[in-house]
């Protein structure tokens, strides 16, 4: 049904006779609003003092638009993010953290599953994304707790330009992968109206080269199997300015997946069954005030998620199919969030907030019939005091609190503060300190087998120093920043074998998480010729310091599992006369694969990748075209992301933009 929804839509969106309008030049809608909303929109979302954040340029964003926002993170920021493959299941470690510390706001609405803690970030397609925004340790703060890590804010804005755009996107690529997308955006500057509808398809029947020497096979190109997948959605949005100091509006995100999960390649089994399916919808509604003197909003939220999983191998060409998995799980959650900001004389700010959130989770497994069926209930509160000191001091500090199901988490404190070196050149000295939780997820308390109901959460301590730098030289803007952390985790979750034959989670981690981090940006414009370089490295070490270990465990001191030290990325852009060029080089370190120090277990080697992509546009009074071919994998490097799992040689797409 959704999927013929979706194809019925991309008939109308073609179909659909506009009014003439011009187009805008880029792919990114730059949407004119008020003065006092773009006021307002910096009150609720300023960064704190001392907090480290970064904003993914819109170039960026636009060279990705048919991609996943695992792809962005993983080629523009120095996240690691963990993927079995392409279009497979893609999680995030932000500054060495587990995958459930790290916190995925859309709308600032949390996203995470209540079950896992995780979020898929291969099914957050870039069509459904306007702005992005990474929060990195302590700054995660100012919208969540629990994420140890940082934050991922996800933003869709409206557009105001007055009368009807349409804008379509095809994209064909290696491997028989299609993939469309149609936007129509309706605006009387009073109201605006955007939906967007995309599907995409893939044999993902990639090659890739085969190590034999690890099981004494013939080594040599081989072909991925059992790997297609479809992905099909809708997001629909309605804004409505009331009046000059209020916006209402309704969003409704509704998507729909069915991927096939390939083999280990070093998997002797005859035939291998693999299949998920998800189905998301999340619905919100919001009312917004913007005043000088006091802002605050209302939003709440629906999210319903639902997952099919099957498993079953066939042994040889003479047995029929064992059935290992076919399981069924959902969640369902309901979030009601409130907040304000309060500007007082002598430059003091302070913000407010208070979320209620109720989750309900069940899992059953129809081959086992095991499962479980629970809810939960939560509430958080937040103050924060903001204070301006003069030209160069500025200070934070944040107070967060947290009960759930009746359980009251210790404060959540976070202070930090700025200090102007140079009002020439733009340089700051940042600093922060805070502490944070993190709440065991439904699946770590009551999986059955193996849930552990007297977990405890969580513990993290964070400190950081950072130092900014912003500088314009006539026609070139150059920034550069340089931070250092350091994160202590207490009560680490981890989920290892148990004496009763399956897995089961305990707190026994003591993980110890510090490092550095670099980002570099120039920018330069000169008549019909514009440039912008960026290079970022990240040195995170991140060990298992725990005082108790487990048998068989030599890990004390060891990188954790899959957690690179060194991650690094090289990307230029240049557009001259409407002919434009991305060139992205990026590097993921070694990886350790098992918690162990023994120098002769299997380590995952580092690898350079390049991605290069070529394009230009033509504008009309009335339409827009343009074109980008794309090449990934540029010099045709054999890697992997994680054991066993090969990722693809050389590949190419090419994209066809209309809008008009």
């Amino acid at each position: 049904m959704v999927r013929q929804f979706l194809k019925y839509g991309l008939i109308v969106l073609i179909g659909f006779s506009v009014k003439q309008v011009k187009a805008q030049y880029s792919f990114h809608d730059t949407i004119p609003i008020d003065e006092v909303l773009i006021m307002a929109k910096q009150d609720f979302n300023q960064p704190a003092a001392g907090a480290i954040t970064q904003r993914i340029d819109t170039l960026a964003l636009l060279d990705h638009i048919s991609g996943t926002l695992s792809d962005v993170l993983s080629e523009q920021t120095p996240v690691f993010i963990k993927t079995s493959g392409r279009g497979a299941l893609a999680t995030a470690s932000i500054r060495g953290s587990g995958a459930s510390h790290t916190t995925v706001l859309w709308n600032n609405i949390p996203i995470n599953s209540p079950m896992t803690g995780q979020v898929d970030f291969s099914l957050i397609p870039m069509y459904f994304i306007d702005e992005l925004e990474l929060l990195y340790g302590s700054a995660a703060l100012q919208n969540s707790s629990g994420a140890l890590g940082g934050s991922v804010a996800v933003t869709n804005t409206p557009f105001w330009e007055k009368g009807f755009h349409t804008k379509l996107i095809q994209s064909v690529g290696s491997y028989n992968t299609y993939s469309t997308f149609g936007q129509l955006n309706w605006s009387n500057e009073t109201v605006s109206v955007k939906s967007r509808v995309f599907f995409e398809s893939s044999a993902n029947d990639y090659e890739y080269f085969f190590q034999g020497h690890r099981t004494g096979e013939e080594s040599g190109n081989r072909k991925l199997e059992n790997a297609s997948y479809q992905k099909w959605g809708t997001l629909n949005e309605v804004f409505v300015k009331v009046n000059e100091k209020d916006m209402a509006g309704v969003t409704l995100w509704i998507q729909a997946s069915n991927r096939n999960i390939p083999a280990l390649v070093t998997s002797s089994v005859y035939n291998h069954n693999e299949n998920q399916q998800d189905e998301n919808t999340k619905l919100l509604a919001f009312y917004k005030h913007y005043n000088n003197a006091f802002s605050w909003e209302l939003q709440s939220a629906l999210i319903n998620d639902a997952l099919t999983y099957q498993l079953m191998n066939q042994l040889n060409d003479t047995s029929g199919y064992l059935v290992h998995f076919d399981a069924y799980n959902q969640n369902k959650s309901s979030l009601t969030q409130w907040k304000a900001t309060l500007n007082s004389p002598n430059y003091w700010k302070f913000n407010f907030e208070i979320e209620y959130r109720y989750d309900h989770a069940l899992t059953h497994d129809r081959k086992t019939e095991l499962g479980y069926s629970h809810s939960q209930q939560s509430v958080s509160t937040l103050i924060s005091a903001h204070k301006t000191i003069g030209e160069r001091w500025s200070l934070s500090a944040l107070l967060r609190s947290q009960w759930v199901q009746n359980q009251s988490l210790q404060p959540i404190p976070y202070v930090g503060c700025e200090y102007l070196l140079s009002n020439v050149h733009q340089v700051k000295l940042k600093t922060s300190i805070s502490r944070n939780y993190h709440f065991p997820s439904l699946n770590d308390l009551y999986y059955v087998p193996g849930g552990n109901p007297n977990l405890i959460p969580e513990k993290g301590t964070t400190g950081e120093l950072a130092l900014e730098q912003q500088t314009d030289f006539g026609n070139a803007q150059l920034s550069n920043s340089f931070n250092t952390h350091y994160s202590i985790i207490n009560h680490w979750i981890q989920w290892t074998p148990s004496q009763y034959g399956y897995w089961e989670p305990t707190n026994y981690k003591k993980v110890v998480s510090k490092g550095i981090e670099y980002n570099s940006t120039l920018g330069y414009q000169l008549g019909k010729f514009s440039g912008k370089m960026r290079f970022q490295y990240a040195y995170t070490p991140t060990t298992n310091e725990s005082d108790e270990v487990l048998m068989d465990d030599d890990s004390r001191g060891q990188q954790l599992i899959y957690i690179p030290k060194h991650t690094g990325s090289g990307w230029v852009y240049f557009n001259y006369r409407k002919i434009e060029m991305n060139w992205l080089t990026y590097y993921l370190g070694q990886r350790q694969t098992a918690a162990t120090s023994d120098p002769g277990v299997y380590t995952e080697p580092a690898y350079w990748l390049t991605n290069l992509s070529l394009g230009t546009s033509w504008s009309g009074e009335h339409l827009k075209l343009g074109v980008r071919g794309k090449i990934d994998n540029l010099f045709n490097v054999e890697y992997a992301n994680l054991k066993d799992r090969p990722m693809p040689l050389r590949n190419y797409s090419i994209l066809l933009n209309i809008e008009f």
